[in-house]
């Protein structure tokens, strides 16, 4: 090949890390924050309102999922927004969006049907965040360290549901649930400063054509070669005819095989991980309070139950990079987190729920974290936060699904029974992870996505 021809995807893969690549992974995480603390906060509102609105177990559950419906709908459109309109200006607009519906719920709800409308509206800028940062992450990070550095961008989820836990538990008593979405507004303040920090994605932009831009980018990735980007020629990524043809294409990409068994084996995951994440996140500190443990132990375990999936997801990417790959490690974590999920039912020291509850969150909530990377690099860059935004999107209906079957099986045969439905779910993984395609052949057949036609 001609030296002055400059390949992006191969340029990204083997550049050494910098501090623009670290400047990158604070900013998506500190983007994922407010999706993590989205996660539990309404958790903190049952509490309250439960009796004042006079529901059952499974409206509370209603209280979560209707964000999640929002978050589902935003997640599925946000990839065709950004693979075609680019990650900069969806990952902007999603955080104001929600930032600013977040101080509507504090200022302006006082019913269940209020809160229920405006909770879905603040899904559809929420569901833009942890498809998109996904996606975005990992095309900016080097091969060798990309899913654990990716894994730690996603940290941001964790540390954000952490901090709703500890204003649920600190603060809501004093200043009423509304202080959650006061807090959660700051999403807004985060849009308004990414219009001057958040770069656009370097390979989508040489994909359109904008190769000055990418240019630019690419010297603060590998300022050593600033000269060979401004005089060499970029390689294509696809054909140049026919753009709104393969525009309506690219969203098909992952439904058509190559890439079919693994998106079948993504969404599956995708669906029973949210699942186990948000029924978790919902209904522990409740079921728990209920049984008859103390009030700062049940509601203290959702800060322990998102404490550490962050450091679970590093682990599991390091497994994955260096030993068993990721469908290996996938396999590992979610049948160690279903044993976790099943202990809290056996005991009742508080000690041991707060280590089983950690457990937990470390394996199945860490692994959504892996399973998120896994994805975003499973397909091509035309279609990749197309391919993100539909596994994450399909994977909220387990999301939905988790607060309201969970206070259906709370409702209907206890405390207990809602912790096994979730760890049966946790245990399935294992089997549809296995679907998904190891990782030398999706690189093979993305590259495959990307040659150009002699």
């Amino acid at each position: 090949m001609d030296d002055r021809v400059i390949d992006v995807r191969t340029e990204l893969d083997e550049a050494p890390l910098r501090p623009f690549h670290w400047m990158l992974v604070g900013l998506v995480l500190l983007a994922i924050l407010f999706d993590g603390y989205d996660v539990l906060a309404p958790s903190y509102v049952i509490h309250y309102v439960a009796g004042a609105w006079h529901l059952d177990s499974a409206q509370s559950g209603l209280l979560v999922s209707a964000g999640l419906v929002g978050v589902m709908l935003g997640a599925l459109v946000q990839g065709v927004i950004a693979d075609r309109f680019g990650r900069r200006p969806t990952m902007i607009g999603g955080l104001l969006v929600s930032g600013v519906f977040s101080l509507l719920t504090a200022v302006f709800v006082d019913s269940y049907s209020g809160f229920l409308a405006i909770r879905v509206v603040t899904g559809l800028g929420l569901g833009v965040v942890m498809p998109l940062g996904t996606a975005y992450i990992n095309e900016y990070l080097p091969s060798q360290s990309r899913f654990r550095l990716a894994s730690l961008a996603a940290a941001g989820f964790s540390l954000g549901a952490v901090g709703a836990a500890v204003i649920g538990v600190l603060y809501t008593v004093h200043h009423g649930w509304q202080v959650l979405f006061y807090v959660g507004s700051g999403a807004g303040v985060v849009g308004l400063a990414f219009l001057a920090v958040f770069p656009e994605s370097a390979e989508y932009l040489a994909a359109r054509g904008r190769t000055a831009e990418a240019a630019r980018l690419l010297s603060r990735v590998r300022p050593e070669r600033a000269s060979a980007y401004r005089e060499g020629v970029f390689a294509a990524v696809r054909p140049d005819a026919g753009r709104s043809t393969r525009s309506r294409e690219d969203w098909l990409l992952p439904l058509r095989p190559p890439y079919l068994r693994t998106t079948v084996g993504l969404w599956l995951s995708a669906f029973l991980l949210l699942f186990v994440n948000y029924g978790l996140s919902t209904w522990t500190p409740n079921l728990l309070v209920e049984r008859g443990d103390s009030f700062s132990l049940g509601f203290g375990t959702g800060a322990a139950l998102h404490s550490l999936p962050f450091l679970g997801g590093i682990l599991c990417g390091y497994v994955a990079d260096r030993r068993l790959g990721r469908r290996g490690s996938l396999a590992v974590w979610c049948t160690v987190g279903a044993l976790a999920t099943v202990s809290v039912i056996l005991t009742h020291n508080p000690f041991v729920i707060v280590a089983v509850t950690t457990a937990s969150g470390f394996f199945l909530i860490g692994s959504q974290f892996m399973l998120n990377n896994t994805c975003a690099m499973a397909y091509p860059v035309q279609a990749r936060g197309t391919g993100t935004g539909f596994m994450l999107g399909f994977g909220r209906l387990g999301g939905i699904l988790g607060p309201w079957i969970g206070g259906a099986v709370h409702g209907a045969w206890g405390t207990d029974a809602t912790f096994i439905v979730i760890a049966v779910a946790g245990a399935l993984t294992v089997a549809t992870s296995s679907v998904i395609a190891p990782t030398k052949e999706a690189a093979a057949s993305s590259r495959a996505a990307q040659a150009v036609p002699a």
